[in-house]
């Protein structure tokens, strides 16, 4: 295979690329094939290491940092296996400065070369009434911007396939970027931290879509009530995907009137996340 693509995405913009990805490769006449890293066992993740020869990874950046599911598939990625080249791509909503560049040293020091870095801008996710962040839930708009982003994946793919590095990022100017964004971020974000986040009891009726889709297995059943444990990446699944907006953030709900970003048009979280058997979040 030429390119093998694992991806970690939130609300479906992260998806989203990498299938672009690997539909732009095809009409080059590159094999690339598309995987989201919750659904991979580590068996899995070694087999496509080995048979491809461009590794890429996908993520959104948080706070110019990389969210804890792709950091943890990185840490625990099998070292080089042949002469594997690294692609990284980030998704933000509007900068990072050097989100895509910042963790390759962790790349580097299993053995690889990461040759190219991207970032794509993309519709926010960012729901919560409380940050004064933009965002739409109409996919008129939406497609705007996502038309805007296959431009540059064009480009990219035509990069990667005339085999002409391309390092966003790596910039003295890109680091002092993320540099400004990294310690808010994990000060006040990054976890071990008390999610933000909680069910309005009044307003849950126990669907459990909630359980079911967080990346990080971090909420459960108790007492016949939704809660959340501590271990929340902020990757608003939960918030932007619950059918009656009954999740709070920092104790407020959504408006009921205004629509959660809910990803580009005919994304499912559930296809993307690993199944749960729910007997085993119920206390």
């Amino acid at each position: 295979m030429d390119v093998c693509i694992f991806y970690f995405s939130g609300t479906g913009n992260t998806k989203w690329v990498a299938d672009k990805f690997v539909e732009n490769f095809s009409y080059k006449g590159m094999e690339a094939e598309a995987h989201s890293i919750e659904l991979l066992e580590p068996v899995k993740v070694k087999e496509l290491a080995a048979e491809s020869r461009i590794l890429m990874f996908a993520y959104p950046v948080y706070g110019s940092y990389i969210p804890e599911p792709m950091k943890r598939f990185v840490d625990e990625f099998p070292p080089l296996h042949l002469h594997n080249e690294i692609a990284i791509v980030c998704t933000q909503m509007m900068f990072s400065g050097d989100g895509a560049w910042f963790y390759h040293d962790a790349f580097e020091e299993k053995g690889y070369k990461v040759k190219w870095t991207y970032h794509f801008i993309m519709p926010s996710n960012v729901s919560i009434r409380l940050f004064p962040l933009p965002y739409t839930s109409d996919q008129h708009k939406i497609k705007k911007i996502l038309a805007k982003c296959e431009k540059k994946i064009v480009e990219a793919v035509d990069n990667i396939n005339m085999n002409v590095p391309s390092l966003t990022g790596s910039s003295t100017l890109s680091y002092i970027l993320g540099l400004m964004q990294r310690p808010f971020y994990k000060k006040y974000i990054k976890r071990p931290f008390k999610t933000p986040l909680k069910a309005d009891h009044d307003a849950c009726v126990k669907c459990m879509r909630c359980i079911q889709i967080c990346p990080e297995s971090n909420i459960r059943l108790s007492d016949g009530e939704i809660v959340f444990g501590n271990e929340c990446t902020l990757c608003l699944r939960c918030y932007n995907f619950c059918p009656k907006t009954a999740i709070t953030a920092y104790g407020v709900r959504h408006k009921k009137n205004k629509p959660t970003y809910k990803g580009p048009e005919g994304f499912d979280p559930a296809l993307i996340a690993k199944r749960k058997d729910l007997m085993d979040f119920m206390e």
